[in-house]
C-alpha cells in the first residue's frame, strides 16, 4: 500500500430527510430490511433484492438517520457489507478505501439503496490521506459520528496479489520470522495497527472539535488470542488493536466517543478466498462448532450494534464473530 495523495470521487444523493437519530422497532420496515443482509452475498454488484433489482429506492428512516459515518476499507469484504447496512440504516457514509475501483462500486451501492455517499482515495498508513478523509467526509456531510477501521492487510504483499509469498499459504521456513524481512513486519504493523490508530485519533479529535460525542469501531480478529505460526506480524497487529481499544475508550470516554472492537473469525471475504483456492477449494473450516465459515454481513451486524444508540453504555470492548472458533 504506497502513499498517495487523496484522491476524491463524490457521489451526490438525497440528504437524510431528518438531523436526528431516530428510534425504529424492530419490527419496521427498515428493521426488516437491515436484516435481509446475512442473507445477501457481497460481490461488486449492487446489492439489492430480488425484486428490487433496476429499482431506485427512496431514502428510509432506520436507526441512524441523521449520522455520518467513515468506513475505512469499504471497498470490498466486511468493509463493504458493513457501509451498506449502516446506509440502510440512514447513515451517510464515506468510504476510504486504497481501493479505487471497490470504493466506488460501494458508493454506488449505496446510491442504488436511496443513500448519501462519499468516496476517499485512502492510505490508512498515511496519516496526510487519513487527515483529509475525515475532513472531506465532515465537510461534505457537516459532520462526523462515526468511524468504523476495516482496512487491514493479512500478509506484507497482499494487496499486490502475490500468494506465493503469503506466509500463512506457504508456511516454509523462508517465511518464519526467523527469515523474514524487517520491512514485511513493518507495513502489516503500518496498515492493521498504526493505520487504526491514525483513523481513529483523527475521528475522535473531528468529534471533539464538533462539540459531541461520537463512536469508533476497529477490527481486531481472533488471530488477536490465537498464536500462527509464520504470521506473527498480523496476530501482533491484531493483537495490538484490541488494547489500543481499551487505552482510547479510557481517553476518549470522557468526550462521549465509545470506542469498542470487533474479532472476525473466518469470514467469506476475497481475502480468506485466497486461501480456499489456495488449499484446493477444500471445506478447511468444518471442524468449527458451527460447522461454517460466516457471511461479512453477520460481521456488520455487530458494528451496527457498536455504532447505535443499542450499545450506549459499552465501551472497551472486543467481541468475537467466529462461529466458536474461540472455545477450540
Amino acid at each position: 500500500m504506497s502513499p498517495s495523495g487523496a484522491l476524491l470521487t463524490q457521489t451526490r444523493l438525497p440528504r437524510p430527510c431528518s438531523s436526528s437519530p431516530a428510534t425504529v422497532p424492530a419490527t419496521s420496515p427498515a428493521r426488516r430490511l437491515a436484516s435481509t443482509a446475512a442473507s445477501v452475498p457481497s460481490s461488486g454488484r449492487a446489492l439489492a433484492l430480488p425484486h428490487q433489482q433496476n429499482q431506485r429506492r427512496e431514502p428510509m428512516a432506520g436507526e441512524l438517520e441523521g449520522r455520518v459515518s467513515i468506513v475505512t476499507g469499504g471497498g470490498s469484504g466486511m468493509g463493504r457489507a458493513t457501509s451498506l447496512l449502516l446506509a440502510r440504516e440512514g447513515a451517510a457514509v464515506a468510504i476510504a478505501d486504497v481501493n479505487d475501483e471497490g470504493g466506488e462500486q460501494t458508493a454506488a451501492q449505496i446510491e442504488d439503496l436511496g443513500g448519501e455517499s462519499l468516496f476517499v482515495h485512502t492510505d490508512v498508513s498515511s496519516e496526510q490521506d487519513v487527515a483529509n478523509a475525515v475532513a472531506e467526509a465532515a465537510g461534505r456531510f457537516g459532520k462526523l459520528d462515526s468511524i468504523v477501521t476495516a482496512a487491514g492487510i493479512s500478509y506484507a504483499n497482499y494487496l499486490e496479489g502475490d500468494d506465493d509469498t503469503d506466509p500463512f499459504l506457504h508456511p516454509t521456513e523462508a517465511g518464519s520470522s526467523l527469515n523474514r524481512p524487517t520491512e514485511f513486519w513493518q507495513k502489516v504493523i503500518d496498515v492493521n495497527l498504526t493505520g487504526v490508530m491514525l483513523c481513529a485519533r483523527e475521528a475522535a479529535r473531528q468529534m471533539v472539535a464538533e462539540g459531541h460525542g461520537g463512536t469508533i469501531v476497529n477490527f481486531a480478529s481472533t488471530a488477536a488470542y490465537n498464536p500462527s505460526p509464520n504470521m506473527t506480524d498480523y496476530c501482533v497487529s491484531k493483537t495490538g488493536v484490541v488494547m489500543l481499544t481499551r487505552c482510547f475508550a479510557a481517553e476518549f470516554g470522557p468526550h462521549g466517543i465509545r470506542v469498542n472492537a470487533v474479532a472476525p473469525g473466518p469470514i467469506e471475504t476475497p481475502m480468506l478466498a485466497r486461501v480456499h483456492r489456495a488449499r484446493g477449494g477444500s471445506g478447511s473450516f468444518d471442524s468449527l462448532p458451527l460447522g461454517r465459515t460466516a457471511q461479512p454481513e453477520e460481521v456488520a451486524e455487530l458494528v451496527l450494534f457498536f455504532t447505535s444508540e443499542r450499545s450506549s453504555y459499552v465501551t472497551g470492548k472486543t467481541l468475537g464473530v467466529d462461529g466458536g472458533t474461540s472455545t477450540l
